[in-house]
């Protein structure tokens, strides 16, 4: 049997270790840390530095829905090949909205291409949904 599910836990468990280490360098020029803020990163309210917390934010919370993706992807009632679909659009949703979001807090037109990673994610979801409803409607 193949451990689809393994590649959402390590990878999701190695992103959770860089959003600490995203935190730790957002934390060195934010709030007058001791290195100087990146140009248009000054005000709490500037769209670049909201883009850097979102992104910080998303470092965290997509490895999170990667693990549990992880955990429940090999026994989902899907084709090997949906799970391997699955398994890596979640992955490239995990990497690359933060990745994206970061970048585009530096050269805005970044932002163009959050729709990649956030198609995936949706890809990896509605594949899981589907493999959820297919079991409820079973009940039935």
């Amino acid at each position: 049997m193949t451990h689809y599910g393994e590649l959402n836990i390590t990878t999701g468990w190695i992103f959770i270790s860089l959003g600490i280490t995203t935190g730790s360098i957002i934390g060195l020029w934010s709030f007058d840390g001791p290195f100087p803020t990146p140009k248009g990163h000054t005000n709490y309210t500037d769209l670049p530095r909201r883009l850097n917390r979102l992104a910080h934010i998303a470092c965290f919370m997509l490895p999170l829905i990667s693990i549990v993706y992880g955990q429940y992807l090999d026994q989902a009632l899907l084709t090997d090949a949906q799970k391997l679909i699955g398994a890596y659009s979640m992955v490239t949703c995990m990497i690359g909205v933060p990745l994206f979001l970061f970048l585009a807090s530096f050269y805005l037109p970044f932002k163009y291409l959050e729709v990649i990673p956030v198609t995936a994610g949706c890809v990896a979801l509605y594949l899981m949904s589907w493999a959820h409803l297919k079991i409820l409607c079973s009940f039935n």
